[in-house]
């Protein structure tokens, strides 16, 4: 059963459809590959604003008061919270363990969010109160629905005997939407819990090489090399760079203009090439073998 914290990504979801974004399909058969990983958000998912968090880049502060009540926050005399200050946290945080060791830090929405709270005068909330807070508010900036043909991909490669996984810039509201799309973990899912990777988890993100490199520890303890596993995601830097530099190949979604990142003006996408180009997730069905 969902915990009630969470219940507000699900209750929030509607209905959406992929916007075209002109980029031609790259297909070719790949038969070595034994594992598929996923990103979520922009590929399993369609996201609202293409990304987890990034709402907060456009959001003006709107949805936070009608997410403290939701969460059952009374700030007292105390004014709400802006989006500046929430932003200002999220900064000061990654500030404090940006490190060679750490090139990307991940927040954990829940411990910014208390602590912005906090920061503002507002407190006597409890734990469970700054999770749904958390919940609430991305629900309202960032609504999500599955992406056309993500379940039957997914039935159908799991299917096939290969192993499947996620690496993806998640918070602990993300796993519910994971589980309504493919089972819960433990029980039904579709996905090998050792080939999961949340960056909430970590508090690294990508295109940081951590998340990646915990992938492909997994990977080798189930038998596969990395470059016996394609990994899918819509972000040319955060997914196709950053996988192909763990030595995984590559597919870059393209099949949602909300979520579709080229990012070409980083110069690390030179000479950088997918192994394929997916404008559908059906595609990849028929890039690979019926049984691996």
């Amino acid at each position: 059963m969902m915990s009630c914290w969470c219940e507000a990504i699900l209750r929030r979801r509607h209905e959406m459809s992929p916007l075209p974004t002109g980029v031609t399909s790259r297909l070719s058969p790949m038969p070595e590959v034994r594992a598929v990983i996923f990103d979520v958000y922009g590929t399993l998912l369609i996201s609202g604003t293409g990304d987890v968090g990034a709402a907060d880049e456009k959001d003006r502060g709107g949805h936070i008061v009608p997410a403290l009540r939701a969460a059952g926050i009374d700030c007292g005399r105390a004014a709400p919270p802006t989006i500046d200050q929430l932003h200002d946290q999220i900064h000061r945080t990654n500030r404090a363990r940006e490190s060679a060791e750490c090139p990307k830090p991940e927040v954990d929405i829940v411990e910014v969010w208390r602590a912005t709270l906090l920061a503002c005068g507002i407190d006597g909330f409890s734990t469970e109160q700054c999770h749904r807070l958390a919940a609430e508010y991305e629900a309202r900036v960032n609504p999500t629905w599955p992406m056309p043909g993500a379940q039957r991909v997914l039935s159908e490669l799991h299917g096939s005997d290969r192993p499947l996984g996620i690496v993806s810039n998640a918070q602990g509201f993300t796993l519910p939407l994971v589980q309504e799309l493919a089972g819960r973990f433990g029980v039904d899912s579709v996905f090998d819990p050792n080939l999961c990777v949340f960056s909430n988890r970590y508090r690294q993100a990508k295109p940081g090489p951590r998340l990646f490199d915990v992938l492909c520890d997994g990977l080798r303890r189930a038998g596969i090399s990395p470059h016996q596993a394609i990994y899918v995601g819509n972000d040319r830097l955060n997914d196709v760079w950053a996988a192909s530099q763990a030595g995984l190949r590559t597919a870059w979604f393209v099949g949602d203009r909300r979520s579709m990142r080229d990012r070409q003006d980083d110069p690390r996408m030179q000479g950088l090439s997918e192994d394929l180009v997916l404008t559908d997730l059906r595609e990849l069905l028929d890039c690979l073998p019926e049984s691996c």
